[in-house]
């Protein structure tokens, strides 16, 4: 892997055409010929130090030697002051057997800042794309999905999910009070097993959740063996600014052991007929990309995809101190 140090205005544009054109800093590619690089951390502190010293926005990108060998570049060795032959060498990308005058961005990708904070942000807003087009790159993803299902919508495919369940010897139903302590154990049970990204993890049932299940909006409906909840969903009735109301699904659990059964579309199709007859007509779900059967569930049952959460971090700032 070698580095690169580039502008955000020449990253920004790259990213808009696809094409990174420039060399360094004030020459492009076709001028000189090849792309400047370094060979490590060092190397690049005593580039930014001489070029880059008043721009402390210039950041690291790092290039795959293998991959743009199978692209088409060389990378070569060459003194880094062409006039003095025994000065230290650095990793140039020439183009090859291709004659290009520029490197195609899918080859370069910023260098993450170690330990940076991320920003989650839909993917579809023009900060996301800002702080791309300066370096950010994606750390993880998250997706949020939307179920809209009018006065008169067929019920029956979630009747059918909910008795599929049943068939196999399950009970599904609302839960009341006197079942909190199981939905706690269930939950603490399935905690370590949720996926945890910058934009989606578990997080503990509040201290409050029974008064919340006692009122008006708050749902949670369970999947019983026996005495025994072994699936559960819990929802609860928002207020959006915009005058919609929509009932979010906080969470969906099932314990372990009874995966593969259906048992997460049984609660989470009843829960939907349960609000459907309290008057919701729009449900939202979400969940961290990385959860690829919980995306399936949720498109199963009618939920469509937004666009998706990403969480951005920002890039490494090239280095100055050669030290």
């Amino acid at each position: 892997m070698i580095l690169h140090i580039t502008l955000p205005e020449d990253w920004a544009g790259a990213r808009r055409t696809g094409r990174y054109t420039a060399s360094t800093r004030g020459a492009t590619f076709f001028e000189v010929g090849f792309l400047h690089a370094s060979e490590d951390a060092r190397q690049a502190a005593a580039v930014a130090a001489a070029f880059y010293a008043d721009r402390p926005d210039a950041f690291l990108v790092a290039l795959d030697e293998e991959a743009l060998a199978g692209s088409g570049f060389a990378v070569r060795r060459e003194p880094g002051d062409p006039a003095d032959p025994a000065s230290e060498c650095f990793p140039h990308v020439h183009p090859g057997t291709q004659a290009r005058d520029h490197i195609p961005v899918p080859l370069m990708t910023p260098v993450a800042m170690p330990g940076a904070e991320a920003r989650v942000l839909r993917q579809d807003t023009a900060e996301a794309a800002a702080l791309q087009d300066a370096g950010w790159t994606v750390r993880s993803r998250s997706w949020g999905a939307r179920l809209h299902l009018a006065d008169d919508a067929d019920l029956a495919p979630y009747r059918d999910l909910v008795a599929a369940a049943e068939a196999q010897g399950v009970e599904v139903r609302v839960l009341e009070t006197a079942d909190s302590l199981a939905l706690r154990a269930l939950d603490a049970e399935a905690a370590p097993r949720f996926p945890r990204t910058d934009g989606s993890f578990h997080t503990p049932l509040s201290d409050d959740l029974e008064a919340r299940l006692d009122g008006e909006d708050g749902v949670a409906v369970g999947a019983f063996a026996g005495a025994e909840l072994i699936g559960v969903t819990l929802l609860f009735r928002t207020h959006g600014a915009d005058g919609d109301v929509r009932w979010d699904v906080d969470r969906t659990a099932v314990r372990q052991g009874h995966e593969g059964r259906g048992l997460g579309k049984a609660v989470k199709a009843a829960s939907v007929l349960a609000t459907h007859a309290r008057g919701g007509r729009i449900w939202g779900t979400g969940g961290a990309e990385v959860n690829a059967a919980s995306l399936r569930m949720n498109e199963a049952l009618g939920f469509a995809l937004e666009p998706l959460w990403l969480a951005l971090v920002p890039p490494t700032p090239a280095p100055t101190n050669a030290g």
